[in-house]
């Protein structure tokens, strides 16, 4: 068959639905190829981010032991006049006061602790020797007191001694306990004397890792630097036993080598335990250079890329239905109005027979129009203007401008011809608009525009297909926020935790001292400390993460400096009349630094030694201007102090910390002491 003999109709339906299966093929092979690397990106960004919060959470951990073992060796090197049994007492608080510990101890050269070994010869805590070697432990539970052994041997003793650092050992059996060391020299005079140090059981660390999990079957386990295994939630005989390199696997060997060597990554492997393909993420826990290894199955990571191009697969097949189908009611809407046309001119031709018309028009055309030019010949002058009109118009169609209509006054099959185009037109017109809104929407990451317009028929497949892209989308920009608000709260969590660490080691450093006025600086600093702490712990308990409950904060601050101070309640009263509000973190910190100094110094100095009197706190928010005033009914700020030029660091804060939040100051002397700060 001669493609000139072929109907109009096919042809229409073969160049449209071929061209539309080209672009939509080319379009959906691109859009799936972008999606999918894009999603897998993300799906390694998220396991990496998991790996490395574990292991700064491992890392903190560690961090505290070793700075227990630091604090313990500073200690003794510091006293001059502590005695074996002051020792002891310190080393038992210690690890009754470390539930995670499993010993503490220091180890002294011979005679180096005070000259006396000869008279604690096989005593408790010494062996036959005498020298000061206490271990206190809990390796049979109760706690006990043994001397250590093999102290001349094994590196926890004899590293230390030979490089004067600190050290953390690699994992190794201690009586029969698979542990950790975190040992410190003691050092006096510039010279070595002996060791301060406590031992952590890895069993802890075993029961922690084995509970994480990583998507459904994902687990996680602990190596040392060495790539021994300190930790398996499956195979316990492997721990202590099997190394990386034991495994024979080529992948495993590249990440034990780059764990030597301190760095981060991940590797795609088969899994010797359950035989799934793999990829295992590993992030080194950088005090004592372990590292804490992720495996994750690799179907179960990149599930959401697999739903997500299947679904685009989906969507990309119905949109070449829906052309295919409109292709054919294109080609529908041309050749039928031809048809009628054709009819009519076979009647108008046989006028022209009996003399109406001249005949002038040449038959050597197509198929579908051989019978056109034998009535258009005879009827041209009436015709040719509705026909040229509806070829713009199918030619404005064909180019996407939609906004074109037909302006003929024409009766009959032109005008039917006119009306179905004109509809069609402004159908497709008003779907595309508003599906070009909701798309813009995406464009600017708003997934609330929902689609209005869904049409009919083939239409509505395409409509419903974007509108179940945008709620999907939705749904994971929604995840996504609920993922950095728990990540913000850990955030805070951990300055919080912090920062009760450091409250911790400034009252444990204050002991060390007799003097009330170093003692006394040890407290204020640990005050402030505080008054910090309790900011990140309000902003974790907040719901929004910026802001805090600034009443609510300033009552426990309060409380908490009554209890520092020992205050008698009977005698000195605190009152406070403070409104309900709400303060980002960069106000309330200064704020609550303010109160704490102007408050502590009401304890300290605003009353005589049993003298009864009243301290209070008011805060106030009136036409957006926030006002808080401290005083008492003491003796009364000196007059001969000015606040803003003083060398007290108190109110050197106080006058600092209030111009930083932009601030206004006053001090009121009359009926004791009362500062009164203004924000706007």
């Amino acid at each position: 068959m001669k493609w000139e003999s072929t109907s109009l109709k096919f042809k229409l339906i073969l160049y449209i639905v071929t061209g539309t299966l080209l672009v939509l093929a080319v379009s959906t092979a691109m859009t799936i190829s972008t999606v999918t690397s894009q999603e897998e990106e993300l799906a390694y960004k998220q396991s990496i981010e998991m790996a490395r919060n574990y292991a700064n959470d491992f890392n903190g951990d560690m961090e505290t032991n070793r700075a227990i073992a630091e604090t313990i060796a500073i200690s003794m090197g510091s006293y001059d006049s502590i005695n074996r049994e002051e020792a002891n007492n310190m080393l038992y608080n210690l690890l009754v006061g470390h539930p995670q510990l499993l010993g503490t101890y220091v180890a002294y050269e011979p005679d180096a602790f005070d000259g006396s070994d000869i008279l604690y010869v096989n005593s408790k805590g010494h062996d036959s020797t005498g020298r000061f070697i206490p271990y206190w432990n809990k390796i049979t539970g109760p706690i006990k007191i043994d001397p250590l052994l093999d102290y001349e041997t094994l590196d926890y003793y004899q590293i230390p001694k030979k490089t004067e650092n600190e050290v953390l050992t690699e994992p190794y059996y201690y009586e029969g306990v698979f542990i950790v060391s975190y040992v410190s020299p003691i050092i006096k005079d510039d010279e070595f004397i002996g060791i301060g140090g406590v031992d952590v059981s890895l069993n802890y660390l075993d029961e922690a890792i084995s509970e994480v999990k990583a998507f459904e079957t994902g687990y996680a386990f602990m190596t040392g630097n060495t790539g021994i295994l300190v930790s398996h939630p499956i195979n316990k005989d492997w721990i202590g036993e099997k190394t990386l390199y034991d495994f024979e696997n080529e992948d495993f060997s590249k990440a034990a080598d780059d764990i030597k060597e301190g760095k981060s990554g991940q590797v795609e492997t088969i899994d010797p335990i359950t035989g799934k393909k793999v990829v295992m993420f590993y992030e080194p826990i950088r005090t004592g250079n372990f590292s804490f290894i992720l495996v994750i199955p690799k179907d179960e990571m990149f599930a959401g890329v697999t739903t997500l191009s299947n679904k685009l697969m989906q969507i990309s097949f119905a949109a070449i239905i829906f052309m295919a189908g409109i292709s054919y009611l294109i080609a529908l809407s041309f050749t039928r109005p031809i048809k009628d046309i054709v009819s009519d001119f076979k009647s108008i031709s046989k006028d022209a027979v009996r003399g109406k018309l001249d005949s002038r028009a040449e038959t050597d055309v197509e198929t579908d129009f051989k019978e056109i030019p034998m009535g258009l010949n005879e009827i041209l002058d009436s015709v040719i203007t509705p026909i040229r009109d509806t070829i713009r118009l199918t030619n404005s169609l064909a180019k996407g401008e939609l906004g074109e209509r037909s302006h003929l006054n024409v009766q009959g099959e032109f005008k039917q011809l006119a009306n179905t185009l004109d509809n069609f037109a402004r159908l497709l017109d008003t779907i595309i608009k508003d599906s070009n809104q909701v798309l813009t929407a995406f464009q600017k990451n708003d997934f609330s525009r929902g689609v209005r317009v869904y049409g009919e028929g083939d239409f509505l497949i395409l409509t419903e297909g974007i509108e179940k892209t945008r709620e999907t989308l939705s749904r994971m920009i929604d995840e996504r926020k609920k993922i950095e608000e728990i990540r913000k709260k850990e955030i805070h969590h951990r300055i919080k935790n912090n920062l009760q660490v450091i409250s911790s080691l400034l009252d444990l450093e204050s002991d060390k001292f007799e003097d009330e006025d170093i003692i006394e600086a040890f407290k204020e600093s640990q005050n402030r400390v505080v008054s910090m702490a309790l900011v990140h712990e309000e902003l974790y308990r907040s719901q929004d993460m910026e802001s805090i409950d600034f009443s609510d904060y300033l009552v426990k601050l309060v409380n908490e400096l009554s209890y520092s101070y020992a205050i008698n309640k009977e005698s000195i009263k605190v009152k406070m009349d403070v409104q309900p509000t709400f303060l980002d973190m960069d106000t309330a910190i200064p704020l609550g630094m303010i109160v704490n100094e102007l408050v502590s110094n009401s304890f300290k100095h605003a009353f005589d030694q049993g003298q009864s009197g009243e301290i209070y706190v008011n805060l106030n928010l009136q036409d957006r201007n926030l006002t808080l005033t401290v005083g008492d009914n003491g003796v009364g700020f000196p007059d001969d102090i000015n606040f803003r030029e003083t060398d007290s660091l108190g109110l050197q804060l106080v006058t600092t910390l209030t111009s930083q939040i932009d601030g206004t100051i006053e001090l009121d002397r009359t009926k004791g002491t009362k500062f009164k700060i203004t924000l706007k």
